[in-house]
């Protein structure tokens, strides 16, 4: 099988594990090196989640800009 669903699903599985692999290191960097910062630990999620979506619309709206969506 190929074409348009093929490739579709492939982008979905590498951005699922892409996805899953930030939020494990994420997660164990928190706890590995949250008592060295000043900030709680709910703060640094609330901090990398706030930086994440910040990231993914701003791609997204490139992505739109340049028409590939």
């Amino acid at each position: 099988m190929s074409g348009p669903c093929q490739s579709r699903l492939g982008f979905d599985l590498v951005t699922t594990l892409v996805g899953s692999g930030l939020t494990l290191l994420v997660s164990a960097a928190a706890l590995r090196y949250g008592e060295q910062v000043r900030w709680t630990l709910p703060e640094l999620y609330a901090g990398v989640g706030a930086g994440l979506l910040g990231l993914g619309l701003l791609v997204g709206l490139v992505y739109v800009a340049a028409g590939w969506r």
